[in-house]
């Protein structure tokens, strides 16, 4: 085959692998500019006049559980709200830790495969526990609602499910994802709400109403269950939107490389599975709303972005070498530039989103491209069933 065939097909890959990752470099810059705009909306009735039912999720958390159950138990003073710890699989220490507080219990057998499914047995087999409330409100294990959480929690007419705001405790690679999270919803969902654009939900302090859960749950197919229902949800036309900013829930991180690359792990397994699972959502919300819908593809392709950021690092030194001895000249050196401008706004983004030191932000990418480099490694185990992440 001729040479100059070949550099060339090579080179046109380049461009398709590459593209995705600019669109979305692109919707971030887009977005970080809309969220100047954002305002959370009027409630149509008080808070407290609200019928919660949140749902913690747990497999094998043992006494881990019970800040979580105390937390919602504190702050539900003067609401009401009704919890359910929702067992994948039995445990005696959940069930224990469960007796100190005012939330009840439901086991799911057998076990697994994922946190989606569990949700979808809770709406198939307790529909019963939903009929009764106006909203359900799920948290993970490991998460705890700030005083005041409810308060904060108005439902603006004619929403499907709000995402609660969450404050990332850890340490270490911990820090690093509480701040990376901290961005995403600083600067990306509330853009995305101010241009209409359904908001990110973020698996811990998603919150629906019971018609919302009842219509996507039986659907969740993959370990990703918050970007699943995102899409699920946009697709179908709902809308998703941030909570009040009084609505805030302290989520504790994994603390160490290895903790946080098994939690990726299912993250990168499920993004990929959405592809295979979802195909008619992903028509449905390009057909409804193209602009939105390239721009949730593209997010799909580019993330994690900590891991995305070094292979466009290494496409950009492609191109520029191709446009300095190879045959791509301007094309090249463009798609270059591109590629560095995407990786510096990245950047200057996330340094604004943290106010942290050029220093700790090094480390902070250090930090969390172990963290996926360690999830490429057991992409396999996250395969076999829901992986979990101790947090300390």
């Amino acid at each position: 085959m001729d040479r100059r065939l070949v550099l060339g097909l090579i080179r046109m890959a380049c461009f398709v692998v590459g593209l995705p990752w600019l669109i979305d470099a692109g919707v971030r810059l887009v977005l970080a500019r809309a969220s100047r705009r954002w305002v959370v909306e009027p409630a149509a009735e008080a808070p407290d006049r609200t019928r919660w039912l949140v749902v913690v999720p747990s497999r094998s958390e043992g006494d881990a559980v019970a800040p979580t159950l105390e937390s919602i138990e504190a702050t539900a003073a003067g609401h009401n709200v009704q919890t359910v710890l929702l067992l994948d699989g039995a445990d005696e220490a959940a069930m224990d830790a469960v007796t100190d507080t005012g939330a009840s219990t439901v086991v799911k057998e057998p076990a697994g495969p994922t946190k989606g499914a569990a949700l979808s047995w809770l709406v198939t087999h307790h529909a019963a526990l939903l009929d009764g409330v106006d909203a359900v409100l799920v948290v993970d294990v490991g998460s705890c609602l700030a005083p005041g959480f409810f308060d904060g929690m108005s439902w603006p007419p004619g929403m499907a499910a709000l995402q609660a705001w969450l404050r990332g405790a850890g340490g270490g690679v911990g820090d690093a994802a509480a701040l990376s999270e901290r961005a995403a919803q600083m600067w990306q969902d509330r853009g995305r709400q101010a241009l209409g654009w359904a908001v990110q939900l973020r698996g811990t302090g998603m919150a629906f109403t019971p018609a919302a859960l009842k219509s996507i749950a039986p659907r969740l197919r993959t370990s990703t269950e918050d970007t699943e229902a995102t899409l699920l949800l946009d697709s179908d036309g709902q809308r998703i939107e941030l909570a009040g900013e009084g609505a805030v829930l302290e989520d504790v991180k994994p603390t160490s490389v290895a903790d946080a690359a098994s939690q990726r792990s299912r993250w990168l397994l499920g993004q990929l599975a959405i592809f295979v699972h979802q195909p008619a959502a992903l028509s449905r919300l390009l057909v409804r709303r193209p602009v939105a819908g390239l721009a949730f593809v593209a997010g799909l392709l580019s993330r994690p972005l900590s891991l995305t950021a070094l292979f466009r690092f290494m496409l950009a030194l492609g191109f520029l070498a191709d446009a300095a001895i190879g045959s791509g000249g301007a094309i090249s050196a463009t798609a270059s530039g591109l590629l560095i401008l995407s990786l510096a706004g990245d950047v200057f983004l996330l340094r604004r989103a943290t106010e942290a030191s050029w220093g700790w932000l090094l480390r902070y990418l250090a930090q969390m491209l172990g963290a996926w480099c360690g999830a490429l490694v057991l992409f396999p185990k996250a395969m076999l069933g829901w992986a979990r992440a101790r947090r300390k």
